[in-house]
């Protein structure tokens, strides 16, 4: 049996481990919990990888702490590959567990009563943690967390890594490791964010008959954010690029690997590339993904956002709805509605009404924005050091190659010369080779005895952003249902993208497919005519920026990119959540029905007045 082909687990039951991918448990009490691994990490990870990533881990379980969550997140490198693990801070022993399962099974409704009084509980408590936050959001972020952010990346812009020895550089990367964590804590912000966005929807939905959750949030959207501030800086590149003739053509006919230098020997693109030298010292701190210590920034190999001003030169406008006077105007208008329609509302529901509209307002930029400041910048300087260290102990012949320190951990690095660091990670690669053609199971430990959204309005929201579960039982032929992400219907070129080292193939109009987006896609949306995601619910990066793009989006999935193909012709139902491929006889039918309303204009006389 293939790891795809393994059943559904029973709850509160053993998961079966496939054969070619058995865990030997060093503390067996890690088989009790539910282990499941990230729809972002399709592939192993490095050990120096993982301690940053568990570092991370460390600190954001204070913004859990915070949120008055009971419970805080581990996560573990299992054959090379990382799974996340939910650990309850006070379990309940084993027997109340299988008592859990075995009620869920055999009385589902009783079962669901019992935890919606549970879940009714926890919201009180998490709530009493957050209420408090988010009645004053704006300043918790720009006056407290932001500025301390701030500082933690003025720290790494002033260190002087190439002035430092080896010594000193060890110092740093345990420092570094520290500022992770910190970081990771004002990461923290999520929560609240999550919340404020979650409690408006779910407010606005039961206070006026009918609403959906797309019609909730259309009062959040609009606000400029760093993430929309840096994918409008790049379209004005293109216009620019557009208008210098040289620049136009070198970027029209040349690899994006040629068109730097082609640039830097054409005497007329001088300003353009100082212009995008600018635009990268600002925005190019980026990964291609959060947690890829071991490829390039944006900086180093600005490849992707070559790309994007190859295809953005051949659209010739931005679309009027993306103008900022355009989405703020359709805002305001939403939300005088909603104003008129509560008038008559009784006074605490309008304050409850406008505190939560404020607040998530606020958490729709903050949702852009701390991926601007942290999930960007913040691990571009990670991989400044390690990448520095790497180099040094190549140099010295420690290593054979700078990116070999990604196999080391940190305890290994300094210790220095009293290992082999050349077997060490020689080992590593093999091992890493060897579950590298394997695929990971989904699930591993024992089968959760009860749905994680059952856990209050923190674990609600949660899950309405990159947590989303993927539905079940969504396996029909060249059609998918998903969520809601953004409103609109359109049709367009399916292009499957893995990895922004496929990009590439993005031409405009084409429905971008994907596991997930990240921020350093976003400029990619203004390329495609929609988006759909294998994961994620409507609070998700993806749903989010789609919306700021007004184009229709579908998210959560679960087998979008396994479903289509390059150059299928897509139909994306933002409204209803579905995907379909269009048939060759429907393709036909609305080709012809276009050509005989053009026909038919073609022959009536011109109106004059």
């Amino acid at each position: 049996m293939s790891n795809s082909e393994m059943q559904t687990p029973t709850p509160g039951q053993p998961i079966p481990m496939p054969p070619n991918f058995q865990v030997k448990w060093a503390d067996p009490r890690d088989s009790k919990l539910t282990w499941m691994s990230s729809p972002q990490f399709k592939t192993s990870i490095s050990p120096l990888i993982y301690a940053v990533i568990s570092a991370f881990l460390v600190g954001g379980n204070a913004g859990f702490e915070g949120a008055g969550l009971p419970f805080e997140i581990r996560i573990e490198r299992i054959n090379t590959y990382p799974y996340m693990g939910m650990v309850p801070k006070a379990a309940p022993p084993d027997v109340v567990i299988k008592g859990m399962g075995l009620l869920n099974r055999a009385a589902p409704g009783v079962f669901k009563m019992m935890m919606g009084k549970v879940g009714a509980g926890m919201s009180k408590q998490q709530e009493a943690a957050l209420n408090p936050i988010i009645e004053r959001f704006d300043a918790y972020w720009n006056d407290e967390l932001l500025p301390e952010i701030k500082q933690h990346i003025a720290y790494f812009e002033s260190s002087d890594l190439r002035g430092m020895s080896l010594d000193q550089l060890r110092a740093h990367l345990s420092e570094t490791l520290k500022r992770v964590e910190r970081m990771a804590a004002l990461h923290g912000v999520i929560m609240p964010m999550l919340y404020a966005m979650s409690q408006f929807e779910e407010l606005y939905c039961e206070l006026f008959e009918g609403a959906t959750t797309l019609d909730a949030l259309r009062l959040t959207q609009g606000f400029d954010n760093k993430t929309m501030e840096g994918d409008r800086a790049l379209w004005r590149l293109s216009r620019a690029a557009r208008s210098i003739p040289d620049v136009s053509e070198i970027l029209s006919k040349r690899a994006a690997g040629e068109i730097i230098p082609a640039l830097e020997k054409s005497a007329a693109s001088q300003q353009f590339l100082a212009d995008l030298h600018k635009w990268l010292a600002y925005y190019g701190q980026r990964l291609n993904s959060v947690f890829a210590l071991d490829q390039p920034s944006w900086i180093e190999d600005p490849t992707p956002v070559i790309q994007n001003l190859q295809a953005y030169i051949s659209m010739p406008n931005l679309r009027p709805e993306m103008e900022p006077a355009a989405l703020a105007a359709e805002r305001e208008k939403a939300v005088a509605e909603a104003r008129a329609k509560l008038a008559g509302y009784p006074q605490p529901i309008v304050a409850r009404f406008e505190t939560l509209l404020k607040a998530a307002q606020v958490a729709t930029v903050v949702h852009e924005d701390h991926n601007f400041w942290i999930d960007q910048r913040l691990f571009y300087h990670v991989q400044r050091v390690i990448m520095e260290f790497g180099g040094r102990l190549a140099q010295a012949g420690t290593l054979d190659a700078a990116n070999d320190v990604l196999y080391l951990t940190p305890n290994e690095l300094q210790k220095g010369q009293d290992i082999s660091m050349k077997r060490l990670v020689q080992d590593r690669k093999t091992e890493m080779e060897h579950f590298s053609k394997v695929t990971p199971p989904p699930m591993l430990g024992t089968a959760p005895a009860f749905e994680m959204t059952d856990g209050g309005s923190m674990v609600r929201a949660m899950f309405k952003g990159e947590m989303s579960p993927a539905p079940t039982g969504n396996s029909e032929m060249n059609k998918v249902k998903g969520l809601p992400g953004s409103a609109g219907v359109t049709r367009g070129t399916a292009r499957v993208i893995h990895s922004l080292a496929e990009a590439g193939k993005l031409q405009p109009g084409d429905v971008l497919v994907a596991i997930a987006t990240e921020p350093p896609w976003t400029p990619l949306f203004a390329t495609a005519s929609a988006i759909v995601t294998d994961s994620g619910g409507v609070l998700s990066h993806s749903a989010v920026v789609a919306r700021e793009y007004r184009i229709p989006a579908v998210v959560g999935t679960g087998n979008a990119t396994a479903t289509f193909k390059d150059g299928q012709l897509l139909e994306v139902d933002g409204n209803a959540g579905i995907v379909r491929v269009v048939s060759e006889n429907e393709e036909s039918d609305a080709i012809n029905l276009q050509s005989a309303i053009e026909n038919r204009k073609s022959n009536e006389p011109a109106l004059v007045g």
